[in-house]
């Protein structure tokens, strides 16, 4: 019996290191983390004319190919000279506008 019970805690011990619940909380962790960095980008506002396309990624519903069709917007066209602006740029419309006001400036 002595002999039988480490081995019995270290195969538990492996057992639960793949379980789902240890990869369910990995998840988990992973979401929060997300939810945080959104956290605070609502917090300080993003400003447009100089936020990079990772900054811009950090907006909520603006991915890879919205963020870099934003700054391809600023380099051909110039600054933003209000948030509104943004609608000009190819995909985003009034509704992603009512998303991003809270979160961007153009100062």
């Amino acid at each position: 019996m002595k002999k039988f019970l480490p081995t019995l805690v270290i195969a538990c011990a492996v057992f639960l290191a793949g379980s789902p619940l240890t990869l369910h909380a990995k998840s988990l962790n992973q979401k929060m983390d997300t939810a945080k960095t959104q956290l605070q980008a609502q917090a300080t506002p993003i400003n447009l004319n100089t936020a990079t396309a990772n900054d811009l990624e950090a907006l909520p519903g603006i991915g890879a190919k919205k963020a870099q069709d934003i700054v391809a917007y600023r380099k051909a066209n110039g600054s933003f000279k209000r948030v509104e602006d943004i609608t000009n740029v190819k995909g985003i419309g009034d509704r992603m506008l009512e998303k991003l006001k809270t979160s961007v400036s153009v100062k």
